[in-house]
């Protein structure tokens, strides 16, 4: 992802906390369709403020029903313009659905997957995997697979599904290999790599080699090495394994949305959909169907009724429908529901994460709130220090760093917007690539310089122009950098118990600050509860027959919070949970 100051588009770490302008900005701008509407025009089908039966909230919280659990009246079946008879029909297009069709496809069933959007949904192309041939080519060092899991168990309260972490982590390596095995590509060798052509697909290996300085097995929230992004951005890959379920004789249409399931007994044997034309269609299925929808965080009924601190955050989803309108609202979800299938146990994980100024990223320097006071040990991964600075006065923070930041990059921690590598001038246009992509970790003073000058980090020559350049108090913030300065020099943090090595006095100018806004969502993760093979189960923990999920339309990945420990995780988790839940499905499981 090269950024280009003269550049207006969004890049992923502009809207993930490039200060509290450009956060806000992009929110208030082309992205307010997807924010959550206000009180009034919270209504979906009937509106949040009814009942099912369309009474008010009045009364126990416990007893209201929103209305998207209502099932819509039956599909009229003289209206039905179409019928086609499968063995696997797949419901949503983007990664986990685009790999089940192919899997299911290769497996030997008649399959067709129907996506309501004009083509295929794919955003950022970022993958933490284990074991692919990449990792073992590029002799990439990793955790032991139980290092992983404890580990993701342990940052989301140990309510994930640990079966669904195991099968990922064996599977994910091979599962990519397959995947993009699809398309031709290049392999960089390290992050620090050019491709032959940046125009063509190429496979960019981030913080390869790990960092000598970077020892995960001793950091307080460690970031395990691996991920790999898909450029110049995703869609080769997903349009190769398209062409390949075709190949294998698949179907895919689009500009059709799924409606309702069709049931026989106990039994999800089809659903009904909506052409482009409005026609009805019905699709027969004699195996199952897989519902790949994604998340639910543009229907604001179900994101307040789910996940009401979720609200608190602007969606960014670029992939709209034929009519211009988010495509990420909760469809296969309700579907799953209205078919007898439950969704897991909360809280949901609103994927929230900030990532910072390209040259500095995320790097646990001294931050402050509006107040001038510094408020978390900022040596924690990106989503939990977006929620510390959620919790402040307007939801804003500035980093705050000194002169000799070069320097100190190097003992950074190697995580997922961090920043570990300074380029000395004479050497820009050698690394020139890895500068300037969001997540290499890579700075130099040309992109220093022109940050500044973007107006995403501040400069002063004394901390009390500083405080009056971030509009904070002048008398606060110095106290605030008097103590910081004590704490460095004792090598001891008695406040926040941020490591030693990391704990660097503000006291050589110029002097910098870094705003951080509001980080917007991409995704609200929380769906259908499901068993290891990816089948939808009910209410006593039985499988819906002939139904399963995928993607952000299943449950057990990730719950509470989004970790950043293996970055690139819910597009990993999408990849081969798709492809899991293409074989169960062409298998009749």
């Amino acid at each position: 992802m090269k950024k280009d100051f003269a550049d207006k588009g969004l890049s992923r770490r502009a809207f993930l906390g490039l200060g509290a302008t450009a956060a806000v900005a992009a929110g208030a701008a082309g992205l307010a369709g997807c924010a959550p509407a206000a009180k009034e025009e919270a209504k979906v089908g009937g509106g949040a403020a009814e009942g099912a039966a369309g009474g008010s909230t009045a009364g126990s919280p416990t007893e209201f029903v929103p209305s998207f659990l209502n099932a819509p009246a039956a599909v009229d079946e003289s209206k039905v313009k179409e019928t086609i008879d499968v063995d696997v029909c797949v419901v949503g297009l983007g990664l986990a659905g685009i790999c089940a069709l192919r899997e299911a496809a290769e497996a030997g069933a008649t399959t067709i997957g129907l996506e309501k959007s004009p083509d295929l949904g794919y955003r950022s192309g970022e993958f933490g995997t284990f074991g692919s041939q990449i990792h073992q080519q590029l002799g990439i060092e990793q955790p032991e697979p139980q290092e992983v899991v404890n580990e993701l168990m342990r940052v989301m309260g140990n309510r994930p599904n640990a079966r669904l972490l195991n099968y990922w982590i064996a599977n994910s390596g091979k599962d990519l290999d397959w995947y993009i095995g699809s398309a031709e590509h290049e392999l960089l060798k390290s992050d620090h790599d050019t491709p032959t052509d940046p125009e063509k697909p190429y496979v960019f290996p981030e913080r390869c080699p790990v960092n000598e300085n970077y020892d995960w097995r001793k950091e307080n929230y460690p970031c395990f090495p691996g991920m790999v992004h898909l450029l110049p951005d995703h869609g080769w890959a997903m349009r190769g394994t398209l062409e390949a379920a075709q190949a294998a004789g698949a179907e895919a249409r689009f500009n059709v949305k799924g409606e309702q399931l069709i049931k026989q007994g106990d039994k999800v044997v089809g659903i009904y959909a909506t052409a482009e034309n409005g026609d009805v269609v019905r699709v027969n299925t004699k195996k199952g169907v897989i519902l790949s929808c994604g998340d639910m965080s543009s229907d604001t009924e179900m994101l307040t009724y789910y996940a009401p601190q979720a609200t608190k955050y602007a969606c960014f989803f670029s992939t709209m429908d034929k009519d211009g309108k988010p495509v990420n609202t909760g469809d296969g979800h309700k579907m799953a529901l209205w078919a007898g299938a439950v969704m897991e146990d909360g809280p949901y994980a609103p994927m929230t994460h900030s990532l910072g100024t390209n040259s500095i990223g995320i790097d646990p320097y001294l931050m402050v709130n509006q107040d001038g006071e510094r408020f978390a040990n900022e040596d924690v991964g990106a989503q939990e220090l977006q929620n510390a600075i959620k919790r402040q006065k307007s939801g804003v923070s500035y980093q705050v760093f000194d002169s000799k930041w070069k320097e100190q990059l190097s003992v950074m921690p190697q995580c997922f917007g961090g920043v570990t590598h300074y380029v000395p001038p004479e050497q820009e246009a050698e690394y020139a690539h890895a500068i300037n992509h969001f997540a290499a970790g890579y700075a130099s003073d040309t992109y220093f310089q022109g940050e500044i000058k973007a107006g995403s980090i501040l400069q002063a020559d004394s901390i009390e122009k500083l405080a009056e350049a971030i509009k904070v108090p002048a008398a606060t913030l110095k106290g605030t950098v008097v103590r910081y300065n004590e704490l460095a020099h004792a090598g001891s943090d008695a406040d926040f118990s941020k490591t030693p090595a990391r704990l660097f006095p503000v006291e050589t100018p110029p002097f910098y600050a870094a705003p951080f806004g509001d980080s917007g969502m991409l995704v609200l993760i929380g769906g259908i509860d499901c068993d290891v093979e990816c089948r939808a189960l009910n209410e006593s923990k039985e499988p819906v027959e002939g139904l399963f999920v995928a993607g952000n339309t299943m449950g057990g990945r990730f719950l509470v919070d989004y970790p950043v420990t293996v970055a690139g995780a819910s597009h990993s988790m999408a990849m081969s949970f798709g492809r899991l839940a293409g074989r169960c499905a062409a298998a009749g499981k």
